[in-house]
């Protein structure tokens, strides 16, 4: 394998398990929120104080916050896996050559 074709693939895997760790971690805050939503806002309690907006607009808040994240937390986990495979073809491709 050639010199720029070994730095090409090194920087792919790098950015490959990047990105996957990146989906790992959107993964553990989105489940942090659901957490945080149940104990907070999905109680009597909670659903009360969400009524009457006493909690001011957090429940709803921390609901949007995980609807924007879970999406692109599942993006960046594809694009990882796909240029993990991509690095992968490139290795197996040179050394049939």
């Amino acid at each position: 394998m050639g010199t720029g074709k070994t730095v090409i693939v090194t920087v792919l895997v790098i950015a490959g398990l990047l990105m996957l760790a990146l989906s790992f971690v959107a993964s553990i805050i989105v489940d942090n929120i659901d957490q945080r939503i149940a104990d907070g806002c999905e109680d009597e309690a909670g659903t009360i104080g969400e009524a009457l907006n006493l909690d001011e607009g957090q429940c709803q808040d921390g609901r949007d916050m995980r609807d924007k994240i879970d999406p692109f937390g599942q993006m960046i986990g594809y694009l990882g896996a796909a240029v993990l495979v991509i690095s992968v073809i490139m290795v197996a491709i040179r050394k049939k050559q």
